[in-house]
């Protein structure tokens, strides 16, 4: 086996394997947005409820989790739960989780990193 086509390997098992925690969380998000209400700043109130952000969130989270396991935009949508992951871990990590963020973004980064598409020089 070649090392492009390791390497070629190594991207769709991190493609689906983040994108399945994705999913995971994400239909956590839309299907029960009351277990993670809680955890909402009070200042985004004046946005919207808790719970309608939650779902929001859920549902970037699920399309996002989904696109990654079938490798639709892999680059575009790993950047975008990039930056998703990295506001919630600002907003909302505790020291006993923000290991776990910073492992999942350092996922994200390498997939955006690996399928970005890169302007040809002139």
């Amino acid at each position: 086996m070649t090392r492009e086509r390791l390497q070629s390997f190594a991207t769709l098992v991190l493609r689906i394997g983040i994108g399945f925690v994705f999913l995971y969380f994400g239909w956590s998000g839309v299907t029960e947005p009351e277990t993670w209400a809680g955890l909402v700043p009070a200042w985004t109130h004046v946005i919207a409820s808790p719970e309608m952000l939650v779902r929001i969130h859920g549902i970037v989270e699920l399309v996002g989790g989904i696109m990654l396991i079938f490798g639709f935009f892999t680059g575009y949508v790993a950047g975008i739960l990039f930056l998703n992951l990295l506001h919630t871990v600002f907003l909302l990590s505790s020291p006993q989780i923000i290991v776990r963020d910073m492992g999942i973004l350092s996922g994200l980064l390498s997939l955006f990193l690996a399928h970005v598409p890169l302007r040809a020089k002139k």
